[in-house]
């Protein structure tokens, strides 16, 4: 039997084969989450007064959806940062599946 030999990349060679990205990193997008989702009748919006509460039906605590260009990237809890409301991520989707989403927008 012959023994196979293990050929190693040089750092060089693999660079060569890492996609280059740079030209993207100032690109803008547009950042949503997702806190949950109702549906409402006419009547039921119309009656809404400062002070309504709207359901979500989404209990408190549970991860809410972030989105890039309106492809989900992960999730996260929404907390209060500085007297905003912020989302604090959880998960993430990894970096070379984020791009791939990212480069097949129209």
């Amino acid at each position: 039997m012959a023994k196979e030999e293990l050929y190693e990349l040089s750092d060089e060679e693999i660079e060569g084969l890492i996609p280059d990205y740079s030209h993207l990193l100032d690109t803008e997008v547009v950042f949503e989450s997702d806190l949950g989702r109702i549906e409402m009748t006419i009547r039921e919006i119309l009656n809404l007064q400062r002070g309504s509460i709207i359901d979500l039906k989404k209990p408190a605590g549970e991860s809410a959806e972030v989105y890039v260009n309106g492809r989900i990237i992960g999730k996260g809890e929404v907390m209060v940062y500085e007297k905003n409301l912020a989302i604090r991520l959880n998960e993430v989707l990894d970096a070379n599946s984020l791009i791939y989403y990212l480069t097949k927008e129209n």
